[in-house]
């Protein structure tokens, strides 16, 4: 397989549907002109990682950031504090996240996002030692 085959298949997109959002207004907001969103009604966010090796520990908590971040992105920053609006945006990002984690599709990552989902430290710390 050659490098352009790899580095296509080592991309994800989290996306953030607008109905699982905040409604109409959000919809009409423009993304930045950047390399790394895509727009066809969805917020969608590219996530490279072709230079993580995800068979480590290091390299799933890394791509689990850079996912997170990403997810954050698409679910829009959440503005007032209005405890609807906070669930819903929470929602979001988990569910971005989640969706992201499952496109990737690899144990590791997978198993990592599940404690960290679950809260089980001391899981993570198992984890960590164990790779």
């Amino acid at each position: 397989m050659n490098k352009t085959t790899i580095r296509a298949n080592r991309a994800l997109t989290v996306t953030a549907m607008i109905t699982l959002g905040f409604g109409a207004a959000t919809a009409s907001v423009a993304a930045p002109s950047s390399d790394q969103f895509v727009s066809d009604g969805a917020t969608k966010y590219i996530v490279r990682f072709s230079d993580i090796d995800l068979s480590k520990i290091a390299g799933a908590t890394t791509l689990y950031s850079r996912i997170s971040f990403a997810a954050r992105i698409v679910c829009r920053p959440l503005e007032g504090r209005d405890l609807q609006q906070a669930a819903a945006h929470q929602a979001c990002i988990s569910k971005a996240v989640a969706g992201a984690v499952a496109d990737v599709n690899r144990p590791l990552l997978s198993q990592y996002h599940q404690l960290r989902t679950k809260g089980d430290k001391a899981g993570l710390v198992q984890l960590a030692q164990a790779n």
